[in-house]
């Protein structure tokens, strides 16, 4: 599963957009999937979001084969 990773102690940008997108949390890591931010890792928390996107993955799918 592609991803991207910030260094946040190197990156004021990317720190700045971790705290809008986690409402000011210094802690990391900081997850974001399916529209979902998650603050610290809790397993059963990310494979839920990674399903998420699994099922959104198809969806667009689909939604091409049918155009």
């Amino acid at each position: 599963m592609p991803y991207t990773s910030y260094d946040v102690t190197k990156d004021k940008a990317a720190l700045e957009e971790m705290r809008k997108i986690s409402g000011g949390a210094l802690r990391v890591p900081v997850i974001a999937v399916c529209n979902e931010v998650m603050v610290g890792f809790d397993r059963d928390r990310v494979e839920m979001a990674l399903r998420c996107l699994d099922h959104s993955s198809e969806a667009q799918s689909n939604k091409k084969e049918s155009l």
